[in-house]
């Protein structure tokens, strides 16, 4: 199944006119401290883009923002602490992804927490592509080709690694079309799992680019393909999965950042406006590349509207992978 978020990049509209009408009624100023608790582990693009929201943040709206990380569980861990904080407690904002707002409904037959109701969509913030890894001394093929030839020809066991619900999905969907005896091993991190990869420990891993991208360029892992459609500016010459005959492969995730239902909503869209306006500038555009990852600021409908679509649509996928945990 073909999942692109391309349409939605050129669809969304990135001056503040297209933010609600309430907006005009927002809050001038934000009350209390915030607090934003990351879903996954320090170091991975997750982190890395909310540190660079919370440091652009804090001056305009006159309050604390500090960062935690809370990973775990696909999520899980982190979406149920945001949903539990009441009126009393500091502004407390979620930064994740399809996981918990989208795959986590098909994959968990209960969740600690109610995707829609717990929380107050503000903006989708970048796009994710992968990037499909291996190990240089485990796997001495220098093209995703040679690869799938030396696998044709004497077929093996395989295990591949996964580190969120994206990777796992682009890993499934490639060791399924590719016809490969692949095992998932799965991760709590990017970084400990490419700590991991870097050891021989497995075969191959669809890791995100901020992850990947500094290991690439010291040499210590492999970069087959990309899990987009479009090549990468920061890895010109490495082929995207399409490019090697994967004709419908088209697989990215977003990041995006969600309050408490706790918060206000006139301060929630009120940051929320302050957020697209941190996205939409030259600097965050340059910050966010360089990374590898694509900016995707959106209103707070645009992002409810995204997070309803990929429950559909990544639940399409996880039930045809297995990936259930009930």
């Amino acid at each position: 199944m073909k999942i692109s978020y391309q349409r939605l990049i050129r669809g969304v509209c990135l001056t503040m006119a297209a933010m609600s009408s309430s907006l005009a009624l927002a809050a001038s100023e934000v009350k209390k401290p915030v607090r934003i608790i990351v879903a996954y582990a320090a170091g991975g693009a997750s982190d890395t883009v909310a540190r660079y929201v919370a440091d652009k943040l804090s001056p305009m709206i006159g309050q604390t923002v500090i960062v935690e990380n809370r990973p775990g569980a696909d999520g899980n861990i982190a979406a149920e602490l945001v949903a539990s904080t009441t009126e009393r407690d500091d502004y407390t904002l979620l930064v994740s992804g399809p996981s918990t707002h989208a795959a986590n409904t098909t994959i968990y037959e209960e969740l600690p927490f109610d995707p829609d109701n717990d929380f107050r969509p503000m903006s989708s913030l970048v796009n994710t592509p992968y990037i499909l890894l291996v190990n240089p001394e485990r796997v001495e093929e220098s093209s995703l080709e040679e690869f799938l030839k030396k696998q044709e020809q004497s077929p093996t066991e395989l295990f591949f690694a996964s580190a969120n619900v994206g990777g796992r999905i682009a890993g499934e969907l490639f060791t399924q079309q590719a016809g490969l005896n692949g095992v998932n091993v799965p991760y709590k991190s990017s970084p400990q799992a490419i700590t991991d990869l870097i050891r021989g420990e497995f075969d191959y891993y669809f890791c995100d680019s901020v992850t990947a991208i500094p290991q690439i360029k010291a040499g210590k892992v492999k970069a087959l393909a990309i899990s987009t459609a479009d090549r990468m500016e920061n890895l010109p010459d490495t082929p995207t999965m399409q490019d090697v005959g994967f004709d419908d492969f088209d697989v990215s995730s977003w990041i995006a950042i969600w309050s408490a239902a706790a918060v206000p909503a006139e301060e929630s869209d009120y940051m929320a406006e302050k957020i697209a306006e941190i996205l939409s500038t030259d600097e965050a555009e340059r910050f966010i590349t360089q990374r590898g990852l694509v900016p995707l600021p959106s209103t707070p409908q645009e992002l409810q509207e995204i997070q309803e679509r990929d429950t559909e649509e990544w639940g399409e996928i996880i039930i045809s992978a297995g990936m259930q945990q009930y």
